[in-house]
């Protein structure tokens, strides 16, 4: 005779301690400076969420401990180069969360766009029209508020940063656009999860080679610095702030961690910086609804793959399969 173990008897207490154990996980590890080389030794979140299938019951208890305990890690690669034909300098973003995944261009002019980097397989993925992004944005409505814990980690590869690089410097234009550059983003984490509120807690990473060495030991330190030096120093100091600064802005609850350089060598500057974006924070709202568009160029093209919105490039004509459903 079949046996089963009558689990909806337990005590809400012990039952929330069993979906700890199947439905969550500790975050990835914060990256380090040099996985700046190569992103793909960060490893990503994995998840089998099997008990959320089980009956309506368990699934109504074991979401709220999925998304209420999960600390969702958001990843964001930032790096820039200045074109040596136009002299212009563009900014790169990716852009990698649990449910989207897109590669975002940014020019010293404000001109911008979505790309991928995988081609699109109507075999495996739906292509999804820009009216209907959000019909695709993932988590679901119902769930969103839930949430409870996010850790975005930004890693800085921007070049014009390293100061040898004299020639790569980010241009007058550019360096006024810093702040700007992860504001879509801070749009996007804003329409995703702005319904949570001040419930949300956001910890935000920066994490940078800026100024730093290693010694023979593979440890690192600061150049030492004359006091033009120290000027200059300070200013790509608050270059790493500005970037971070868009998703200090949102509804919910923020911490910014800097490298511990920073902290050590200026006390105060992050806060500091921070409250200087606040007090600048001149963006007019044409400007705004433009952060807020999710426009991508030919061949690109908006897709739904498992479970994750992401742009991917057209290698054949867009092909739109209804009956494919997230």
């Amino acid at each position: 005779m079949a046996s089963y173990f009558p689990f909806l008897r337990l005590p809400r207490e012990l039952r929330d301690e069993m979906y700890k154990y199947f439905a969550t996980r500790p975050p990835p590890e914060i990256p380090q400076a040099l996985q700046l080389y190569d992103p793909s030794t960060c490893s990503r979140m994995s998840l089998d969420l099997s008990i959320l299938r089980v009956n309506k019951q368990i699934h109504e208890e074991a979401s709220r401990v999925f998304y209420g305990q999960t600390v969702f890690p958001v990843r964001i690669m930032v790096s820039d180069w200045r074109s040596p034909i136009s002299n212009r300098t563009q900014f790169e973003v990716i852009y990698d969360t649990p449910w989207e995944e897109m590669v975002y261009s940014y020019d010293e002019n404000g001109k911008s766009s979505y790309r991928g980097h995988t081609d699109f397989d109507p075999a495996a993925a739906k292509c999804v029209a820009d009216e209907d992004l959000d019909a695709y944005t993932m988590p679901s409505p119902r769930y969103r508020e839930l949430i409870r814990h996010v850790r975005i980690d930004i890693l800085n590869n921007r070049r014009s940063l390293e100061r040898r690089n004299e020639q790569g410097r980010t241009s007058k234009a550019a360096r006024e656009r810093v702040r700007k550059i992860l504001m879509p983003f801070a749009y996007r984490l804003e329409t995703v999860l702005g319904d949570a509120g001040k419930a949300l807690e956001v910890e935000i990473n920066v994490v940078s080679e800026t100024l730093q060495e290693e010694n023979g030991d593979g440890q690192n330190f600061i150049f030492a610095t004359s006091g033009t030096e120290t000027t200059e120093v300070l200013s790509l100091y608050k270059q790493l702030i500005e970037t971070a600064w868009p998703f200090t802005t949102g509804p919910w609850t923020y911490k910014l961690n800097l490298p511990a350089n920073i902290g050590q060598r200026y006390p105060g500057l992050g806060a500091e910086v921070l409250r200087w974006c606040d007090e600048h924070d001149e963006m007019a709202e044409e400007e705004k609804s433009e952060f807020r568009k999710l426009r991508t160029r030919y061949p690109y093209m908006w897709a739904f793959k498992n479970g994750r919105l992401m742009v991917m490039e057209e290698v054949t004509e867009p092909i739109f399969n209804d009956s494919y459903t997230p």
